[in-house]
């Protein structure tokens, strides 16, 4: 078992690091989070706005309510691109401590409209401002922050005097910056429309399209989940080391989703199926309780104890390494395996009708399945499909954690005859 571990380790640490480690990828991850608060606050608006359609019982909103309750989720995913822009762009002007994060952000805001925007007939088209111009926002953000850091190491800018108060020092610091990066960007724009007819923001989704629709997948949320599980077990992030691809991704399948449902589509016909109705595979609270009341060695049922708090709140680290899970050889097994298996319980039930669909992503710091509950509208079956899945997934975890129990027992055994533990009269 040792050699497995070590070959395992000498074959995934090196991409693990690379990935983990990768400065674009990082900052696409810390950019993209975020957006967290702002979609949790438009799926609030978006639950009040759906309540009466799927509660008949509950009074129905007038139509000047119904589409105001629409308005802050129409603008938050309406603008998604534009915040991405400056986010990912602050988070990555990090990377740099020569630069400036807030002019950074700015600028590639600045770029990244010059480039979506488009003017036909005195008519200001926003359309690349949302969930279509996500990926054009990511790589317009990373590029000019790369470009600007450029410029400012080989002293392409103006230098003001000391006596100049710094926030107006960088101000004039930025304009050779500015007006370079606005050339390169919408210039660039220009050329390649007059090329081919679209704009770069255009012909970027119509490459990243096949992968968004490819992501609504069994195959790939079951593949993207064990490669997670994977790397945790392995001490690593697992979700920091995969976020940088994967959140891109499922961030514009979501908003696209909620174009959707935001236009009138019902909640049965809906796009995706892979939104915030497919979080419940995230659920580990039922490890500490059968630390707690079926485990016999007392360590277990003292970690038990200390992490179902945690867990029931969606924070499994404290038991993945009080237990410990990381590298460890019996419980690696249903902790690899548990996630690929449910997260494909759950998608089915949500692709066959066992489920409402849903246009919003779940609020991560409510105790499962309740944030489901509310991210498939009050969805009453989710609690069905929540105890099957807990019922397979108790049924892949228990025997596993039974030989463990077992093995710590004879270990409390082995050092109380050895007299390194006082029994507890």
């Amino acid at each position: 078992m040792n050699n497995f571990l070590d070959k395992l380790d000498h074959v995934l640490s090196p991409v693990a690091d690379v990935l983990s480690n990768n400065k674009f990828l990082r900052s696409i991850a810390n950019g993209l989070i975020a957006l967290m608060p702002l979609t949790m606050v438009a799926a609030i608006f978006s639950i009040l706005e759906a309540l009466p359609k799927v509660a008949s019982f509950l009074p129905q909103w007038s139509e000047a309510v119904d589409a105001a309750l629409l308005v802050p989720y129409n603008v938050i995913f309406g603008l998604m691109a534009l915040i991405v822009s400056f986010t990912v762009a602050y988070q990555h002007s990090k990377n740099y401590e020569d630069s400036d994060s807030m002019m950074n952000g700015l600028l590639s805001l600045l770029c990244f409209v010059l480039m979506a925007s488009t003017y036909e007939n005195m008519t200001f088209s926003a359309q690349y401002f949302g969930y279509a111009g996500i990926f054009a926002a990511v790589l317009t953000a990373l590029v000019s922050v790369e470009l600007y850091h450029f410029l400012v190491k080989h002293n392409l800018r103006i230098k003001m005097p000391d006596s100049v108060p710094p926030l107006v020092s960088k101000s004039f610091e930025a304009l050779i910056p500015l007006l370079i990066l606005v050339t390169v960007f919408y210039g660039g724009n220009c050329l390649v429309v007059s090329l081919t007819g679209n704009s770069i923001p255009a012909l970027i989704q119509s490459l990243v399209t096949p992968a968004i629709k490819g992501s609504d997948s069994i195959w790939y949320q079951a593949i993207l989940h064990f490669l997670m599980q994977l790397f945790f077990w392995l001490g690593m992030h697992g979700w920091a080391i995969t976020a940088g691809f994967s959140m891109p991704i499922s961030n514009a399948l979501l908003a696209e989703q909620s174009a959707a449902y935001a236009a009138g589509t019902p909640i049965a016909e809906l796009p995706y199926f892979t939104t915030g109705g497919v979080n419940m595979c995230n659920v580990f609270y039922f490890i500490p309780l059968i630390l707690m009341f079926a485990c016999k060695a007392k360590r277990n049922k003292a970690i038990g104890k200390m992490t179902f708090i945690p867990t029931l709140f969606n924070i499994s680290e404290p038991m993945t390494f009080g237990i410990p899970i990381v590298l460890n050889p019996i419980l690696g097994i249903p902790f690899i395996l548990y996630q690929p298996i449910i997260v494909s319980i759950n998608m089915a039930a949500v692709k066959y009708g066992f489920m409402n669909r849903s246009a919003m992503s779940g609020i991560a710091a409510l105790p499962q399945p309740f944030s489901t509950f509310v991210a498939c509208y009050g969805d009453f079956r989710v609690f069905l499909v929540f105890a099957v899945m807990m019922i397979v997934a108790i049924a892949i975890w228990y025997p596993f954690l039974m030989v463990w129990d077992r093995k710590c027992l004879r270990e409390e055994q082995e050092a109380i005859a050895a007299g390194q533990v006082e029994t507890a009269e």
